[in-house]
């Protein structure tokens, strides 16, 4: 039986590979999560708009957070993201 030497690689070595052709050696990366996230914002309309009223509230009155609310938000735009993002891995 042979063994594959590929899972033996410095993990960087493979990635170097694995984008060979795919971009030039001076071209630097862009991280697609900001644009996806940004996306998927308009995706959860409801979580949005609590949590904008909440930050009204707090304003007015001076004290509190918006906590809950923001999370309940990022839960939402990460339900959308999950999946974008996994898609663009390989």
């Amino acid at each position: 039986s042979t063994i594959s030497w590929t899972l033996f690689r410095p993990a960087e070595e493979q990635i170097r590979e694995s984008r060979r052709g795919k971009m030039a050696d001076d071209e630097d990366p862009v991280d697609p999560l900001p644009a996806i996230r940004a996306e998927c914002l308009k995706s959860c309309p409801a979580p949005k708009a609590a949590y904008e009223a909440c930050i009204k509230r707090i304003e007015a009155k001076g004290a509190g957070d918006c906590e809950a609310w923001y999370f309940d938000m990022l839960h939402c735009i990460d339900k959308c993201v999950a999946p974008k993002v996994f898609a663009t891995l390989k």
